[in-house]
């Protein structure tokens, strides 16, 4: 169970973090102009989602709490 945690977690900060990194990578190659804080906001939303899935999903430590 705790690997599916630290995996959804995982995926949901991979996939945003990558965004972002594609956004600063190709944005110049096709003609864009690339904003810094964009790409800063992409990649703090991706590690907030994360941490925010991790801990939606763990839940209380007692079924009964």
């Amino acid at each position: 169970m705790l690997l599916s945690r630290n995996l959804i977690a995982g995926v949901i900060a991979g996939s945003t973090i990558l965004l972002a990194i594609l956004y600063a990578a190709f944005a110049p190659v096709l003609g864009y102009h690339v904003e810094w804080a964009g790409v800063t906001m992409l990649f703090a939303l991706g590690v907030a989602l994360g941490i925010m899935a991790f801990v939606l999903h763990t839940g209380p430590s007692e079924p009964g709490e």
